[in-house]
Formats: structure tokens, sequence, C-alpha cells
């Protein structure tokens, strides 16, 4: 193995232990001492690919978050299709399916938030957590265009507020997690969000409009 893989694992190592302790016990609550000693590696490592902690929690971000919330919550809206059964099947999987749920860790997007919130240092964490949550935003809005676009939603929706309520109220229900394991919440929620999902359908009035248009 080579010194540049070998340097590499390293700062995987680094990266993946801070954000499993982050998760568990909270930005403030986590120190360089704590994550090193549980990889088994000496400050100089961590210093060899960070600077100091607003550095590494940058990388955190970065590397796991934002690819979290792309691979879980982006990604799928790329599926062509009906988006009420896409949204449907990508909460069941998520909140119901999900086996991390079995963990008490609530969104780790919206844990950063709260934990940098109040950090005055910390603006340029909170402009990277803004830009993942501005980044999905527009992924859904382009996804509830597509769906108006497809036939399947109605043309009067007004899809920005409608992208920040999908989110707002989906990081909210994972949050719960930190404080319950009652999976009726989830269960809830969903019967209750296909209820929402189900104001944004085309009308029939509409729906027999178009497919005039088109035949015509």
């Amino acid at each position: 193995m080579t010194q540049e893989i070998k340097r590499r694992l390293t700062r995987q190592k680094l990266i993946d232990k801070g954000y499993e302790l982050i998760k568990m016990y909270g930005y403030h609550a986590v120190s360089i001492d704590t994550i090193i000693k549980d990889v088994s590696l000496t400050k100089g490592a961590f210093y060899y690919h960070f600077e100091n902690k607003h550095h590494f929690v940058e990388a955190i971000i970065q590397e796991r978050v934002s690819k979290e919330i792309h691979s879980d919550f982006i990604e799928p809206l790329s599926e062509r299709g009906n988006p009420i059964f896409i949204l449907s099947d990508l909460l069941q999987d998520k909140l119901i399916n999900d086996k991390s749920l079995n963990q008490n860790l609530g969104s780790p997007l919206v844990n950063f938030i709260i934990d940098l919130s109040h950090e005055e240092n910390d603006y340029k964490l909170q402009l990277q957590l803004k830009d993942i949550m501005n980044e999905w935003k527009v992924a859904l809005i382009n996804f509830l265009y597509r769906g108006i676009d497809d036939g399947y939603l109605d043309r009067h929706i007004n899809t920005e507020p409608a992208a920040e309520f999908i989110i707002n109220s989906l990081e909210g229900v994972r949050t719960m997690k930190r404080i319950t394991n009652d999976k009726s919440i989830f269960y809830n929620y969903i019967e209750q969000f296909k209820n929402y999902l189900d104001t944004l359908k085309i009308s029939e009035q509409d729906s027999g409009a178009r497919r005039y248009q088109l035949v015509s």
C-alpha cells in the first residue's frame, strides 16, 4: 500500500468517525481528542489533514451530509413517472424501511443546522448547509415542474412553496426520531403527506382538456 493510499484512508477514517460521533453526541460535545482516541490516531495525523475543527466539519458536511442528501433525496427525483407515486415510495423507503431509523439520531442535516446556528465564526459552515437545502429545493421544484409538463400535477401549483413544505415537513418528522421510537408517527405522517400530494393532482377537468389537446 502506497503512502498516498494510507493518507487517504486515514483522512476518510477521521471523517467517518467524526461524522458518526457528531451525529450521536452533537458538534459541541465532540472534541478532536475524542475523535483521534476513537480511531487510535495522533493529533499529528489529524492536523496533517485538517487545519482545525472548523475545517474538519467543513469536510464532513461536504463529503458526508451533502452526499447523503443527494443520494437519498435528490437522485431519486430524476426518476420518470407519476411524481405522487415516486414521492410516496421515497418516504416509505426512508421513513419506514430505512434500518438507520433504529438509531435515535434524527436528521443529520437539521442536527448540524441547529448545532451551528449560534456559532458566529461558523458562517461558512452555515452557508454550506444552506446550499444543501437550496440544491434539494431546486431539484424538487424541477421535479414538480416535470410532473406538471407530463400531465400528472395541477398546472396552478406554486412549486417553490410546495418544495419548501415537502423538505421542511420531512426533515421535521425525521428530527422527531431523536425523542421517540414510536413508528406510528412516521405512518401517520406518510398518510397525511399522501393526502397533501392528492391536492397536487391535475383536476379531472384539466386532465380531460389536456387529453383533448394531445389528440387534436
